[in-house]
């Protein structure tokens, strides 16, 4: 029994001597330590930003009015591609173009005068660009439509009050004379009472048209686009001798009443 004691001893001895040492077990875990899954392993949570919203500050009224002025401003911009791209006449841009510049002067004075005050408002509601458009559009009053060999009318619709015998010498030599006085392609004019007459030359035919105000590009290039219509639907009846009013086609006629 000494003996098997003295064994045991000894292998206790040698097993504790090599765990001092800092060997590990070559299998199992410290009781004390828990492994978790990745997926299981939680970040720290950032500590939440509070976001304060700011009370939004009312402006001056010389911030309101340097506000508006630079609305009117970019207007007056629009206005200008607006015209240089045909949308409108010479006319309404005149008159728009000094419709704003007038409130624009009007409130710049206010400012100057009444700086903290809302006197400018006044001058920014006054007047409807809206009214002076619509006022100054170009409508067509009439046409004439005219034959080139012959130089005689076809037929008017509307109301064209130019005596034709103005233009029968015109017409009557449209490859010479109508060329010479008027050169090549649409031409427009003021006439009497401040309307325009506008001159568009087909192959076959010419049409003249009466405005009451200087009509726009846009307008001049839609009526080109009417009397080319003409033409085309017309051709064989156009050619033939004697014309056959009645049997024509007139898509002029649809602008008498309607804007072009």
């Amino acid at each position: 029994m000494a003996e098997m004691y003295s064994r045991l001893k000894s292998i206790l001895q040698k097993l504790s001597g090599r765990f001092r040492m800092g060997e590990t077990p070559v299998k199992g875990t410290a009781p004390d330590t828990i492994k978790l899954p990745v997926n299981e392993m939680t970040a720290p949570t950032p500590n939440e930003r509070i976001q304060i919203k700011k009370p939004t500050v009312a402006l001056t009224p010389q911030q309101e009015a340097e506000t508006y002025l630079s609305k009117e401003n970019e207007k007056v911009a629009a206005l200008v591609n607006s015209f240089a791209e045909g949308h409108i006449n010479r006319t309404q841009f005149q008159e728009l173009y000094a419709h704003y510049q007038n409130k624009i002067q009007q409130v710049i004075s206010l400012i100057e005068t009444s700086p903290s005050t809302d006197q400018w408002k006044v001058a920014a509601r006054e007047g409807s660009t809206v009214i002076i458009k619509r006022k100054l559009i170009a409508q067509i009053l009439g046409f004439s439509i005219y034959n080139n060999d012959s130089g005689m009318p076809i037929k008017s619709l509307g109301t064209f009050n130019i005596d034709p015998a103005l233009f029968v010498p015109m017409l009557s030599a449209y490859r010479s004379a109508t060329r010479e006085i008027f050169g090549a392609g649409v031409k427009s004019t003021q006439i009497e009472g401040g309307q325009w007459l506008v001159f568009i030359p087909g192959t076959l035919t010419t049409t003249l048209a009466v405005f009451s105000h200087e009509p726009s590009q846009r307008q001049i290039k839609r009526l080109e686009d009417v009397h080319h219509a003409f033409e085309v639907a017309n051709d064989t009846m156009l050619k033939v001798t004697p014309m056959v009013i009645e049997r024509l086609v007139f898509p002029h006629e649809f602008f008498i009443k309607n804007q072009i």
